[in-house]
């Protein structure tokens, strides 16, 4: 069976194409554009149906996530659709008109989307309880599944305060000053880390009248009454006490709901997942997962970037009756021939050399920074070792001069850092691998310091031997300098998505204070290396 998947509406959007339960093709709209969080989906499709591993002429299913572009996808009961979904049904079948023949379709509500992509990563694994939690669904704010006979079941909705889902971090974003954004939630949490919960500012946020979620004047009116007491002001130490405060506000709800769902056997708690954007917020994973002792499922592209997948994933496990297969982080869009590599390379006015893994640790290691870029992308906002940018934790000043001065970020949002699993192991004996940067561990004294948050922790990549060129990369490094891990942040300069193409990154980054470019096999020394 041919599949393809769409996220057709909205921010974030793309498509991707499964065959006989394999994803064989993804991208994100906003890597092709250059346009962070892009709306464009049929420059996605156009892109996708294009590639000659896709059949565009044999599709048999189309899947795609509420809401639905309408002049993309031609249903003509597209209002019964979305009136049914808006209902509470998890899907709609119909037939939808593309390429000039009608397929089946299948029309999966947004909040449905995100848990059958959480659900996949948990394994379809009986009684996984999935908590899908978002600024705005098309249904709720948050809801509850469980895994029951292979089948999702919708167990409950907006179970949560408006304290405890994303409506909560917009709401807090916009009181401090920060708009109305879709990548404010992530700025704002990091405020956190700097300060300490507050009693007082506790029973003001849970006097809000939870109506806010609901009425608009009434949330603006809230904003007012706030932004007036001297607990809510702007200023960064206030501002971390509030953020500090909301996180643990956040965190306790977001737990309350799992404890009284969640499955209880002599073998201890059953599986959990996690979807929707807010299963971006790794201080509230990590304590879930201390709390609960087990693991936790997160997609890595847990946000509405996820649908392009999720809405294929649903058709195919819920309705087609094909399990999907598990699919690496690692399929977003393809990687450039060697030929358009050079080609950009010679734009730029730069060399390409063959790749050297020590001359690129040797680089590392003496502080310069690199921008790596292999194969395909990684799904979702993360960083992954497909298009980073690198630098060695231990020199001081890396994480002023990559976050601050490279990337144009503000000054106290933290970075990540890649370590090998074996490292890993050796480090925090017994805790299960993080491979998707999704979870915060606290660093040991002495290693990576400039990965190292305010509050001592870092949100770690953990990475096996498959990814060859980084792990090798990073065992090189450590025998420099013995340090076990490479700051890992994303390849992106400011107000940009991340970069996709060799292009893309030389247009980001070619006259910037980065040292080195690799591009798979070839590497590029910047045109003001030291």
């Amino acid at each position: 069976m041919k599949v393809l998947s769409l996220h057709s509406a909205g921010h974030d959007t793309g498509v991707a194409y499964f065959e006989d339960g394999r994803l064989v093709f993804a991208v994100e709209t906003e890597r092709l554009t250059r346009v962070k969080h892009d709306h464009r989906s049929d420059v996605a499709l156009r892109h996708v149906l294009a590639q000659e591993c896709v059949d565009a002429d044999g599709i048999d299913l189309v899947a795609v996530s509420t809401p639905v572009r309408s002049g993309l996808l031609r249903v003509p009961d597209l209002d019964r659709a979305l009136e049914r979904t808006a209902a509470g049904a998890l899907h709609h079948r119909t037939v939808c008109e593309m390429l000039g023949r009608r397929v089946e379709c299948v029309v999966v509500t947004h909040e449905v989307s995100h848990a059958a992509l959480a659900a996949h990563y948990a394994g379809w694994q009986e009684g996984t309880v999935v908590l899908v939690n978002e600024g705005r669904g098309q249904v709720t704010r948050s809801s509850l599944f469980r895994v029951s006979e292979g089948a999702l079941e919708w167990i409950g909705k907006d179970p949560l305060p408006w304290y405890g889902n994303g409506f909560g971090w917009t709401a807090i974003g916009y009181l401090l000053g920060f708009g109305p954004s879709p990548s404010v939630a992530g700025k704002v949490m990091a405020l956190g880390g700097y300060g300490q919960p507050d009693d007082r500012i506790r029973e003001q946020l849970l006097a809000v009248d939870p109506d806010v979620m609901n009425d608009r004047e009434l949330a603006e009116r809230v904003r007012a009454d706030l932004a007036a007491r001297p607990e809510f002001d702007s200023g960064f130490e206030t501002a971390s006490h509030v953020v500090a405060t909301f996180q643990e506000m956040f965190t306790e709800a977001v737990r309350e709901v799992l404890d009284r769902q969640v499955t209880r056997t002599g073998a201890g708690v059953g599986p959990i997942a996690l979807g929707g954007g807010c299963a971006l917020n790794i201080v509230a994973n990590s304590a879930l997962r201390a709390h609960f002792g087990r693991d936790i499922a997160v997609p890595p592209a847990c946000g509405d970037a996820g649908h392009l997948t999720g809405a294929g994933v649903y058709a195919l496990a819920q309705v087609a009756g094909v399990r999907p297969e598990p699919f690496d982080v690692y399929r977003n869009g393809e990687g450039d021939s060697r030929a358009e590599v050079l080609d950009a390379v010679e734009r730029a006015g730069l060399r390409a050399v063959d790749y050297d893994r020590s001359e690129v640790a040797g680089v590392l290691a003496a502080g310069g920074v690199v921008a790596l870029t292999r194969g395909a992308a990684e799904l979702g906002p993360r960083a992954l070792g497909h298009r980073s940018l690198l630098g060695s934790p231990s020199v001081p000043g890396m994480r002023e001069r990559m976050s601050e001065k490279l990337k144009q970020r503000e000054w106290y949002r933290p970075l990540g850092a890649v370590m090998r699993d074996e490292r890993f192991a050796a480090l925090y004996p017994g805790q299960p691998p993080s491979p998707y940067m999704l979870f915060e561990y606290p660093l040991p004294e002495r290693v990576a310091p400039e990965a190292r948050h305010v509050n001592g922790t870092c949100r770690i990549q953990t990475l096996g031997p498959g990814e060859e060129q980084l792990y090798g990369l990073l065992g090189a490094f450590e025998a420099l300098t013995g340090e076990p891990a490479l700051i890992n942040t994303s390849l992106n300069g400011p107000g940009r998505p991340i970069a996709h193409t060799a292009r893309d990154v030389l247009d980001d980054f070619a006259h910037t204070d980065v040292d080195l470019f690799v591009f798979d096999d070839l590497m590029v020394r910047g045109d003001t290396a030291r």
